[in-house]
């Protein structure tokens, strides 16, 4: 035990037997998630996008959105009180990040944020007890009580706050003017940056082996458990097993037994054995230093597909590669749901889009903005990553069918693959 000294914590003298208590910053590695060059440069630009729609500052509580202008990521999401934080991104100040104190230490051993602003409940501290006391008082200080104030009111976010909590600020901030982040959070995120790319190919390429490994795994006599297991182990294997982001694969079994009765193999799993006859469909993906992954491909098991399904094995990958094939740049969301729609028609007049969207962006969440949908009219433009899903599918449901899903990065001219380099068509196991 090291012999008591004189030191300071936020100034004031913490001593417990003969240890004192002090923020070892000389003592420790420093080792940001993201580099120096790329946190400035979502800061300039965040500051631009916030002088372009007359907003003062950002107040921010959504995980992703922290993690995406602080580079501040958590071993697990707080959503309780006790552990209130949030980041405030402004025109004219460096990012501050208010919080519980126990998250000092880590936002300043990971994140290029100097301005740290701590509350605790722990007397003992010394600290102010209430997270929205040191909030005011740092919205005060920098002159933002009285300003254009936005916040995350929009659908799409993870956010680390409560209504009532929300409805705190407002009330507390009479003379601020509240609006949405959503124009400026999505103009930029959805445009990945350079280092956002290159770090996409990778978690891509790493998600091809996972998802590989695991669906030429499945064969009769395994558990739908055993599957899982096997994913789960190359997620390790892979560095990908990435909490908080962790997500399970998505697993749709019917089997040979029950036709027409398809249900979800999440949480919790089964035990049933596999047989020969039984089909299904994956979907999502691991994923990797925050950002995620989203696959899809269907399956049967057995030697040979039966008649129908190999219609909808061909139609669903005709259906799609003629959709991926025709999108370009300008497009808007809704254009590209049309030409899906087309496409899907053109196989079997019988058939339709089984679900409300195409395809959608992704990053720090699976599914971000824009959506390849009826009512999206984004524009599509170099630099977002977007999934792409279009299939065709039985529909009395005895087989199921086919929808590949890859994701691929928008270019000048039209889409570059990152996915995975695996079969479109149905897949046979076993």
């Amino acid at each position: 035990m090291a012999e008591k000294k004189t030191g300071t914590v936020n100034d004031h003298v913490i001593e417990q037997k003969g240890v004192q208590w002090v923020d070892s910053l000389e003592a420790e590695d420093f080792s940001p998630h993201i580099p120096k060059d790329e946190f400035d440069a979502r800061i300039s630009k965040a500051r631009a996008l916030l002088a372009k729609h007359g907003i003062d500052a950002m107040v921010l509580f959504a995980y992703d959105n922290k993690y995406y202008y602080g580079g501040y990521r958590e071993s697990n999401i707080r959503y309780s009180h006790r552990w209130r934080h949030c980041l405030i991104v402004s025109q004219e100040h460096e990012p501050i990040f208010v919080g519980e104190s126990v998250l000092a230490n880590s936002v300043r051993r990971t994140t290029w944020i100097k301005d740290v602003r701590t509350w605790s409940q722990i007397k003992l501290w010394r600290l102010p007890v209430r997270f929205i006391d040191v909030f005011l008082d740092t919205m005060k200080s920098l002159c933002l009580d009285n300003k254009v104030i936005a916040m995350e009111y929009g659908p799409e976010y993870v956010l680390e706050v409560s209504i009532d909590e929300v409805r705190e600020i407002e009330r507390s901030l009479p003379n601020a003017k509240f609006v949405s982040a959503d124009r400026v959070v999505w103009e930029q995120r959805m445009i990945k940056t350079p280092w956002e790319i290159e770090l996409m190919r990778v978690t891509c390429e790493k998600a091809g082996r996972v998802l590989s490994k695991g669906w030429r795994s499945i064969r009769p006599g395994l558990t739908e458990r055993d599957i899982h297991r096997i994913i789960w182990e190359e997620y390790v294997k892979e560095d990908m097993y990435d909490a908080i982001d962790i997500t399970n694969i998505t697993l749709f079994f019917c089997g040979s037994d029950g036709p027409g009765k398809w249900r979800l193999v999440s949480t919790p799993f089964y035990d049933r054995v596999i047989r020969e006859g039984d089909q299904g469909f994956a979907d999502s993906g691991p994923t990797y230093k925050g950002y995620w992954t989203d696959f899809q491909r269907s399956f049967y098991v057995g030697k040979k597909l039966p008649p129908k399904m190999e219609d909808l094995s061909k139609w669903g990958r005709d259906a799609y590669l003629n959709t991926v094939r025709n999108i370009v740049p300008g497009m808007r969301g809704c254009d590209i749901f049309k030409l899906a729609e087309k496409e899907t028609y053109r196989q079997d007049w019988n058939q339709a889009v089984p679900i409300d969207f195409v395809g959608h962006g992704i990053g720090l969440l699976n599914h971000e903005q824009p959506w390849f949908s009826p009512d999206d009219l984004t524009e599509l433009a170099p630099g977002m990553v977007v999934c792409v899903e279009v299939g065709c599918f039985g529909n009395d449901l005895v087989y199921f069918g086919n929808m590949p899903e890859d994701i691929y990065l928008v270019t000048e001219t039209g889409l570059e693959k990152l996915g995975i380099d695996f079969p479109l068509e149905i897949f046979l196991c076993g």
